[in-house]
């Protein structure tokens, strides 16, 4: 049986490869009802906010990102997760490419984690 961080890992391949091929009910499926994310410029989403904001709207379009420096600490029913991020994206019109810093809570529903939470803040290069 995979480690938790294993099965994190993979949750985080799954979450991203969701963003970037813009599947709204694939990226859903992955987040907690009760999910609360607040990105690097410091604005709150909703789980429906989300969705809409990085799969349906088309107003951020995620070409690529990579996870490293994956740390997980696993609790009962739990997991904590911070990682680097470094993202490519497309907002207004323009390309982005970045650094960040990612805090994310993950719940364990019968076998099958939801990211629950998370925090993400511009990181240096």
């Amino acid at each position: 049986m995979p480690t938790v961080a294993e099965q994190i890992s993979r949750f985080l391949e799954a979450k991203a490869d969701a963003v970037i091929r813009r599947s709204a009910d694939e990226l859903s499926a992955l987040l907690h009802p009760d999910f609360i994310y607040v990105n690097a410029s410091g604005k709150t989403f909703d789980k429906e906010a989300y969705v809409e904001t990085y799969c349906r709207s088309g107003r951020i379009v995620f070409s690529a990102q990579k996870v490293s420096e994956l740390e997980v600490r696993s609790l009962p029913g739990f997991a904590v997760a911070t990682m680097n991020l470094r993202d490519s994206f497309s907002a207004n019109g323009r390309i982005f490419q970045g650094n960040f810093r990612s805090l994310c809570v993950y719940s364990d529903a019968d076998g099958q984690w939801r990211w629950v939470a998370g925090q993400t803040a511009k990181a240096e290069p």
